[in-house]
């Protein structure tokens, strides 16, 4: 009894839990990462933001191409990465110690998730302190807090690279995003301090990877926009703090960051020249595809749908080949292993946001029958009998926004398992707010205690998914997969990938 009462204390100590939640984050992660057997030899490209840093502080944006290989493009004789900036700052220490040497990816890695993992603890801790501890909504809490330590974007994707490295980082902005997202939508305040935030997050995103923070510069300004509207339509000055400073922080960063771009490229809008890239020497049918289809191509929404969502494209048809290999080869330069599914690995958050439609439906019903008794053609919204929790255009902006990156990976030339983070600011938002909209409304609190069991298996599934897929992460080289899958995708992974494991180990 007293271990038990001991855990319910922890467990309604916010400082305490948080803490114990980190500690727990940084050992298991660390392990994962620190992994000698499922660990990939250190490459000499990992060194590639230790090259980028020496050659910034001597005012030039170029990389070492010995370092960086056939990753660089080259440009009036000099190579460049289309890295963002930021893993190279944050390898100062480096630079103060004089070891440029070290090869610090999986620490750098470590501290990303472990950062994006605190920021959503935040947030179930935020929500269940604004919720009032509702009765029976400890389940629901308990679930997320599970699913966010032991499963979805925190362990199924730990695997140390600095491609891994640069999602990492830049997901743990959009996590912060989120946070300050999430508690000015619960709150109905966005104060001038959360709004700088999440400018803050947004360029600190942009600086490392651009379709993340593409997306965090659209929700806020979508943001934004709504909220001058508000200001416009309550009559007050928008020369406030409040708008003008994250904005001023908006436009900071995109100077950094087209600097930046001029300094590579000659132009400041261009993140990265793929004519330039070393890679396609190799592979000239990737330029020829790239001049025909472009990096980006509405046609390819459906395979994308059908990797990131329901991965029947790494399955072969009755002729040995795989599904839909024609047009995988036609319009894809890749699609990478393994297959995977948000529908397995995010269940209980996609059982949230599920929640989260029906109380916006239920709102929209509501406030139907409330305008057709109180006249259609009336718009005073205060004399409706309807709670607002968050304002709707403010959510539906931040929703907006974030479905920027999830747009541009379901219509890239190149389609990785990594890639797959750039979904997950969305289905974060969505998901906490779905957890929201379930312990505030006893109607839908109800409904979720009568499936617990349903909810419990949906997260164990979520963290076993996880960790599988991190397995066959580890046991996955990048590039192209269609070559490796001519035996079928389970004799893939029970022969060859394990032969190759212990010829690395070797």
């Amino acid at each position: 009894m007293k271990l038990q009462d001991a855990v319910r204390r922890l467990s309604l100590n916010d400082r305490w839990l948080q803490c114990v939640l980190l500690a727990f984050m940084v050992l298991l992660y660390g392990v994962i990462l620190c992994n000698a057997r499922l660990r990939p030899p250190v490459w000499q490209v990992n060194r590639t933001f230790n090259s980028m840093l020496d050659h910034l502080v001597h005012g030039q944006f170029d990389v070492d191409p010995n370092t960086i290989g056939t990753e660089g493009f080259l440009r009036k004789g000099h190579v460049y990465s289309y890295f963002g900036i930021t893993c190279a700052i944050l390898r100062l220490p480096l630079l103060l110690f004089h070891r440029l040497d070290l090869d610090v990816t999986r620490w750098s890695c470590l501290a990303a998730v472990c950062l994006a993992g605190v920021m959503k603890i935040r947030i179930v801790l935020f929500l269940r302190r604004h919720s009032g501890f509702a009765p029976g909504s400890e389940w629901a809490f308990g679930l997320m807090l599970a699913y966010i330590v032991l499963g979805g974007a925190e362990v199924g994707y730990l695997k140390a690279s600095i491609f891994q490295e640069v999602v990492f980082w830049a997901v743990a902005f959009a996590a912060a995003f989120v946070y300050f997202a999430v508690k000015g939508l619960v709150s109905g305040q966005f104060t001038a301090a959360a709004l700088s935030w999440m400018a803050l997050s947004a360029g600190m995103a942009l600086l490392t990877r651009v379709s993340t923070g593409m997306g965090l510069y659209a929700a806020l300004g979508l943001l934004l926009l709504v909220l001058l509207a508000e200001e416009l339509r309550a009559g007050r000055s928008v020369f406030t703090r409040r708008l003008l400073i994250p904005a001023a922080i908006l436009a900071a960063f995109l100077i950094a960051v087209g600097t930046v771009n001029y300094c590579r490229w000659g132009r400041p809008t261009i993140f990265a020249d793929y004519t330039a890239y070393l890679e396609f020497r190799s592979f000239p049918d990737r330029m020829a595809r790239m001049r025909l289809y472009g990096l980006f191509n509405l046609a390819r929404i459906p395979l994308g749908l059908s990797y990131y969502f329901l991965p029947v494209w790494a399955m072969q048809g009755a002729d040995g080949r795989l599904l839909f290999e024609g047009l995988q080869t036609r319009l894809m330069d890749s699609l990478e292993l393994p297959p995977s599914s948000f529908f397995l690995t995010d269940l209980l958050p996609s059982a949230f946001i599920v929640f989260l439609a029906m109380a916006a439906w239920t709102r929209c019903h509501a406030l139907s029958r409330s305008l057709r008794k109180a006249g259609i053609f009336s718009r005073r919204a205060d004399t409706l009998p309807i709670s607002r929790p968050f304002a709707c255009a403010q959510g539906l902006a931040l929703a907006a926004g974030l479905a920027v990156p999830c747009f541009l990976m379901l219509t890239a030339i190149y389609m990785s398992y990594r890639y797959r983070m750039e979904f997950y600011p969305e289905i974060d938002l969505l998901a906490f707010l779905g957890l929201y909209a379930t312990v505030s409304n006893p109607v839908l609190l109800a409904r979720f205690n009568r499936c617990r069991r349903w909810m419990l298996a949906a997260t164990a599934t979520g963290i076993a998914s996880a960790f599988a897929l991190l397995v066959l992460y580890k046991l996955s080289p990048w590039g192209p997969s269609q070559q490796l899958l001519h035996n079928g995708l389970v004799s893939y992974y029970l022969h060859d990938a394990l032969h190759n494991l212990h010829g690395a180990a070797q």
